[in-house]
């Protein structure tokens, strides 16, 4: 095992840093302060050039040039287009070094690829030229800076258009382009946006509420549901507004709007006004997605609006501009801030729409350069399908890509910043890092990095993403003007196969902050039995601001994700309709979450920290919830730290059961602590369902709320189907028993507070608090591939003989996320086991976890017809509005009855001393698999086909000393090899199977014993059963042992382990 060390830096600790053996997930990415903070620590750039150089200076170099030297530097880069001479000759594997301080105005389409010996480079030497100012004006040397906009210079004064107002205060310049973006920059190099002309000229004036001097729609006979048809017949949205919507229907007509809507996500999208009816003081205009009007969607009363793009809104002496476009380029138009002279200033008008473009990018780096002011695609309201410049970026991938690293890069006023996408079937995107990077002021969110799938694609057969990094990235203020199909998240990553989002700083962005689908989406066919997101250390504040049913830090679909070491703080989510039409009921005002799970399976929450800005569910301030849950099963929530929040968990669609809340610190909920159902609407009518039969099934008999911490709580909650208010502690702690849930204790209630100072964000947990001694050790396994039963050896509350399994496997027949929790599981069947075979084990404090078993005629089993029973599933094509009801059977189900793939089995466990000759687990009959003791007392892993020779290997050593032990036996079939791991290293190694021998049986699957005897006098703490390797899982024995038993669960927050395995609840302990 490593030993992880904390050290300070200043007032810091330097997060996760440990011994000379490195694993990611135990890198340093961020500093932490011990109280509850978390700072950026980027890496510093350093400067590296391979074998051949070349060298780019826009304002001095010439495409004549050589390109070998500074004094001899090129003009372009022989991937712009506009290049010429020896520059457009070059090409190969080079470094390319631009000029720091020089604005490079072009685009780039890649033409060549770097090889696994030496990349291509596109960095800045800090040495030549001078950097760009930061955008608060200081000094940032050495950088360079690629750009997608020209100098708008030339101008004229006086406005020849009819429909501009104060025509003697306008100015207009004539280019080839077309600009949808201008900005003006200062001499400092700081940049005010100049905005599309608008009505009304609204600022963001209020920080918790941008949209605050936008118009709305009143709405006065019906508060939604106002429908017009356009020209064309098609049914459009009718918003009306009777203070706002009167006069010449020219002033509205072609205007672009962008509408708040309902009833979730609202995310104000650009459409064009496609009618106007004055005499109902309305507008009409299309659906998000295209569809006719009534899809769904809903314009109500009190949602926020506002105009643009049209010559009549060109007023704002602040600074607007307009732009009247003729064929590829048109007239500008400008209102200067301050009705300045433009001559006099330097404005930049947006050309280009991607930067870098590429539909292969392999063996890359791009270091140390600023990006600026890139255009969006021209018609606003676009959707993806209409064009591919739609989805455009300032780096842009659509294709395939592998060893991709964007690193120690700025970008600024662009749309989007990087978009990388395996969009074609056969494409393939992989080991990509964008790190220690600044992302400021976008339309469109930050990162984005995608497989090829659509929503609701069934087809598998799409590109794929396989290893991403994202670390030590810092965001603010993105995603303020999304596409018309997107939401402004800042960052996106889909169907990563590994994926690791570690030491980011997300502040004040307009959609979610972190944003991860794990797995394959909900609808999708085909097998993804491997999936590891890595989420921690980040800190998120203030997103949502312009959405809302979303997650500061959100995840989706198929884990094991690892989400730990986190803040989010001040979840947004503001909804003006609900809050001024409903009432100032709770969650009324908001709806954002700190941490969302939104369809999201088999995840770790631990050490992490939430706060909300206020509790109150009366305020248009108070945050919706800590932590949100919707179709979401087989998670685990301990020892964090939430505050603040009108509730502290919400459940939606618990049906599945298989969550666990432990050793958490809730402090300050003003309304439910637990909103695990849907509330009944009054306190009488719950009671009299909970008195009558049920009428659906929770399977709450697998949760488990263990060792949580309250102070000053309002309510506890909700948790059977009945929706039967449970306002106090006892209420709810009598619920968990009566529905014999896995984990009834609760916890306590404080009289007292138990952070430190919560409002000034210190987290710590009081001495001597009640918090003290109540957090809880629990056990994260590792992520393999292909697991297929896994079992703590805890039982569920139906009784001690049910074995729950809590295997993840995101198999062919996992289509609707709803139905996940209908497939098939594997819970063994104790045989003579008691209440009284549980004890406390090793791996987790929290429940008795340890099954211990005589040696005489105890052990488990799991039948074979049980585990093999056919069962029939849907697969539904919602796009083409076709279902067909499909059959599992055979091979087709992912169990412990092993075929022709590789497989392990992991097991942690401890024998009566000598013990000999007993089964671990077992499924054997003329076929199968045997993990056992062998009559030395050694580990005996011995595997057969029917018609096969019977391949066997034995560990060299005992283990059968009364000591635990962790064993992995492995049969690897592309080597032909077994192995066996035990305590963390490689113990034996001989002939296996290879992949045309099949273990098929029709043999149950035995743990700790059969029905023939061979029964083991010991205990079992952990059992794991997949069909893949340990290479298949792109780990090592020594990486999954570390994480096992020395990981970050086993710390706090800063890292700290816990003393003497006690530890204060929350994510803080104290030493």
């Amino acid at each position: 095992m490593k030993k992880l060390v904390s050290i300070v830096l200043f007032s810091f600790v330097v997060m996760n840093v440990h011994s000379a053996s490195e694993f990611s997930w135990n890198a340093q990415n961020a500093k932490v302060d011990p109280k509850g903070d978390i700072q950026w620590a980027p890496q510093p750039f350093k400067f590296v050039k391979g074998s051949s150089a070349r060298y780019i200076d826009f304002d001095a170099g010439s495409d004549d040039n050589d390109g070998l030297s500074r004094k001899k530097a090129w003009k372009h880069h022989p991937w712009d287009p506009e290049a010429a001479g020896k520059a457009k000759e070059c090409g190969g594997i080079q470094t390319y070094v631009f000029k720091g301080g020089v604005y490079y105005r072009g685009r780039l389409v890649p033409k060549d690829s770097g090889t696994d010996a030496e990349k291509i480079i596109l960095t800045c030497d800090p040495e030549w030229g001078k950097g760009p100012s930061s955008p608060d004006g200081s000094a940032a040397a050495g950088r360079a800076v690629i750009c997608g906009s020209e100098l708008a210079t030339g101008w004229k004064k006086g406005a020849d258009n009819k429909d501009i107002p104060d025509k003697d205060k306008v100015w207009y310049t004539d280019l080839k382009f077309a600009p949808r973006c201008v900005w003006m920059v200062n001499n400092d190099n700081s940049v005010k946006r100049i905005p599309l002309a608008r009505v009304p000229n609204w600022k963001v004036s209020d920080p918790d509420d941008v949209k605050s001097e936008w118009w709305h729609w009143d709405n006065p006979k019906k508060p939604f549901d106002n429908f017009i048809n356009d020209k064309n017949g098609k049914k459009q949205h009718l918003g009306i507004d009777t203070q706002h919507i009167k006069g010449e229907p020219d002033y509205f007509q072609g205007a672009i709007v962008w509408s708040e809507w309902g009833w979730v996500m609202g995310t104000p999208y650009p459409v064009v006004v496609s009618v106007v009816d004055i005499k109902q003081n309305g507008v009409g205009f299309g659906s998000q997605w295209g569809y006719e009007a009534g899809s769904g969607q809903k314009i109500p009363k009190f949602a926020r609006y506002f105009l643009e793009d049209k010559p009549h809104y060109l007023d704002d002496p602040e600074g607007e501009f307009w732009f009247d476009k003729k064929g590829d380029g048109g007239r500008l138009y400008l209102r200067s801030p301050g009705d300045a002279d433009p001559n006099t200033l330097r404005i930049e008008a947006a050309k280009h729409l991607n930067l870098i473009d590429a539909t292969k990018m392999d063996n890359i780096t791009i270091s140390n350069i600023d990006f600026r002011f890139v255009n969006p695609f021209w018609k606003l309201e676009a959707i993806p399908f209409e064009n591919k410049d739609v989805d455009c970026a300032v780096i842009r991938l659509l294709g395939s890509g592998r060893n991709i690293t964007i690193s120690n890069c700025v970008f600024e006023y662009v749309h989007q910043p990087i978009y990388l996408r395996a969009s074609g079937k056969a494409d393939a995107i992989d080991n990509v890092m964008i790190c220690d990077s600044d992302f400021q002021n976008t339309d469109n969110g930050a990162i984005s990095v995608s497989e090829g799938a659509n929503w609701a694609d069934v087809d598998p057969s799409i590109g794929r993403v396989y290893d991403v990094k994202i670390l030590r990235n810092h965001f603010f203020n993105t995603g303020i003007r999304p596409n018309r199909y997107a939401q402004g998240h800042n960052l996106v990553v889909t169907g990563a196969e590994t994926l690791e989002v570690a030491g980011n700083i997300v502040d004040r962005v307009y959609g979610s902050g972190i944003h991860i689908f794990g797995g394959k989406n909900s609808m999708m066919l085909g097998d993804r039995p491997f999936s590891r997101i890595l989420i921690h250390d980040n800190k998120v504040t203030d997103p949502m601001l312009n959405t809302n049913d979303w997650g500061g830090i959100e995840t989706w679909q198929g884990g094991p994700a690892y989400v730990y070491n986190n803040i989010s703080g001040n979840p947004g989510g503001y909804w003006n309709y609900n809050f001024q039409g409903s009432g100032k009921g709770a969650g009324n005002a908001r709806f954002g979450h700190a941490y969302y799970l939104d369809g999201a399976f088999k995840n770790y929450h631990f050490n992490n920290i939430a706060w909300g800005k206020s509790k109150d569910p009366a305020s248009r301030l108070g945050n919706t919830a800590a932590l949100q849950e919707i179709h979401s099963y087989q998670n685990m929530f301990f020892n964090n730290t939430i505050y603040n929040f009108v509730v502290g968990s919400r459940r939606q669609a618990p049906q599945a059961g298989r969550d666990k809340f432990l050793g958490n610190i809730w402090q300050g909920i003003g309304d439910l602590v637990f909103r695990h159902t849907d509330p009944a609407k009054s306190k009488e009518e719950g009671n009299a369902k909970d008195a009558g039969p049920k009428k659906e099934h929770f399977a709450m008999e697998t949760n488990a709320y263990g060792n949580n911490v309250f102070a000053d709580v309002a309510k506890f909650g909700v948790y059977d189907p009945s929706g039967k208010w449970l306002d106090s502690f006892d209420e709810f702690k009598k619920a968990l028993a009566d529905n014999k849930s896995l984990d009834s204790e609760l916890g306590k209630v404080s009289s007292k507070n138990l952070l430190a100072d919560p409002g000034k964000k210190d987290f710590r947990p009081l001495p001597d608090s009640d918090a003290k001694d109540s957090g809880v050790k629990a056990f994260v396994p590792w992520s393999l591939s292909g697991v297929v039963g896994e079992w703590n050896f805890y039982p569920s509350g139906k009784g001690p003989d049910d074995i729950i399994d809590e295997h993840w496997y995101m198999a062919d027949y996992f289509t609707a996320r709803e139905n996940y929790h209908n497939m098939p599981m594997f819970p063994l069947k104790g045989v003579n086991i008691a209440a009284a075979n549980y004890e406390d084990g090793p791996l987790e404090n929290w429940t008795k976890g340890s099954l211990v078993l005589n040696g005489k005629d105890q052990y488990a089993v799991l039948k074979n017809d049980d585990m093999n029973k056919p069962f029939e599933h849907n697969v539904v094509w919602k796009k083409e509005k076709k279902n067909e009801t499909r059959k599992a059977s055979g091979a087709d189900i992912r169990n412990p009855q092993i075929y022709n793939s590789n497989f392990l089995v992991e097991v942690y466990f401890k024998t009566a001393p000598d013990q000999k000759d007993a089964v671990l687990a077992e499924k054997m009959k003329d076929a199968g698999y045997s993990l056992a003791l062998n009559a030395g007392g050694a580990v005996s892993f011995n595997v057969k086909g029917k018609d096969s020779e019977a391949f066997a290997l034995a560990s060299t050593a005992g283990v059968n000393d009364g000591k635990w032990h962790h064993v992995i036996a492995e049969c690897d079939r592309k080597s032909g090899k077994l192995n066996i791991y035990v305590d963390g290293k490689m113990n034996a190694s001989g002939k296996g199977p290879d992949d045309k021998v099949s273990l098929e049986n029709n043999g149950g699957l035995y743990v700790g014993g059969t029905a023939a005897g061979r029964c083991l006098n010991g205990s079992l703490e952990f059992l794991r059963i997949s069909q893949g390797t340990l290479a298949d899982a792109k780990t090592t024995i020594e990486e999954l042992y570390a994480w096992e038993f020395n990981g970050p669960f086993l710390r706090d927050f800063s890292g700290k382990p816990a003393k003497d395995g006690r530890r204060y609840a929350g994510a803080i302990d104290l030493e």
